[in-house]
């Protein structure tokens, strides 16, 4: 069942990526974390106490970034991430995961380095997503 949106500064918590749609909280959020699901786009999102809203674990972007989570330069872990993320996925799923990806490197709503606290900067994490994306693709 799920719960009333999370409040912030009693403003509802919109979807970063539809704008002004109100996320839904959900029941299995925690004391510590709280997860949102958007009823249009249907992404999930999460938010630790005191944190911002991030990506929920399973969506590309953090599915990417998982593999070079203490490595403060990813960059050259692109084509061995690029190479995992391919196994077990069909060639319309690999790319629809590369197109999210994209999308948030085209249109950002979050910093991406937030969703898992990895080592690596803003900036690192957003290019290695970039040449993650360009792996795939060249696949």
């Amino acid at each position: 069942m799920a719960t009333a949106p999370q409040h912030t500064a009693g403003v509802a918590t919109a979807c970063p990526r539809c704008g002004s749609v109100a996320l839904r909280g959900l029941a299995e959020s925690t004391a510590t974390t709280a997860f949102f699901e958007c009823p249009s786009c249907r992404r999930h999102f999460a938010r630790k106490r005191g944190g911002a809203l991030t990506y929920r674990w399973g969506h590309p972007v953090s599915l990417a970034l998982y593999g070079v989570l203490f490595e403060p330069a990813p960059l050259t872990e692109a084509p061995r991430i690029a190479e995992s993320l391919r196994q077990g996925r069909t060639p319309e799923a690999l790319a629809a995961f590369a197109e999210e990806i994209e999308l948030e490197l085209a249109h950002p709503t979050q910093q991406v380095g937030d969703i898992l606290g990895g080592k690596a900067s803003e900036a690192a994490c957003r290019a290695f997503l970039a040449a993650v994306v360009r792996q795939l693709k060249d696949a």
